[in-house]
């Protein structure tokens, strides 16, 4: 007897929209449509550990941000690892590569962003944390920064 069950979709897959989504939002500099894949009172750290609740002050931060220190920046995502927690709950873990042309922040940075993925009734993955590390070596300071 053959099983004629469709394989299940992995995570990685499942997950590949709204990672994509994310980073075509960054880089048209665009904070509402970043925010957009997040539930209404997500958490976001960001690499020097300020943190900011619910998609609306996420967006605000990132319109901001894209006005200023990360203007005319690109990043590229990949996701590093993804598992279920649960049914309806998932960790990921993403590799970024931000490439920034001027400013205070400009050169290129590599960061891991973990995030935590919700779902209701089968429905959209939702982030509802979103927590970003630079990568760098254990006792040296980020690109361009102070000690």
């Amino acid at each position: 007897m053959t099983d004629t069950a469709a394989p299940s979709t992995s995570i990685e897959a499942e997950v590949a929209p709204l990672v994509r989504a994310l980073q075509d939002a960054w880089n048209a500099g665009d904070g509402a449509a970043f925010s957009a894949p997040l539930t209404d009172d997500a958490d976001f750290v960001n690499v020097y550990g300020m943190h900011a609740r619910g998609r609306e002050s996420i967006a605000a931060g990132h319109e901001h941000i894209f006005r200023t220190v990360y203007a005319g920046s690109r990043v590229e995502y990949r996701v590093e690892s993804a598992r279920r927690l649960r049914d309806d709950v998932a960790l990921v873990h993403l590799h970024a590569r931000l490439s920034v042309p001027a400013g205070p922040m400009a050169g290129v940075r590599e960061a891991l962003p973990s995030l935590v993925l919700t779902r209701e009734g089968g429905g959209p993955w939702r982030i509802a944390a979103f927590h970003n590390t630079f990568i760098q070596q254990p006792g040296h300071a980020a690109p361009n920064q102070e000690p």
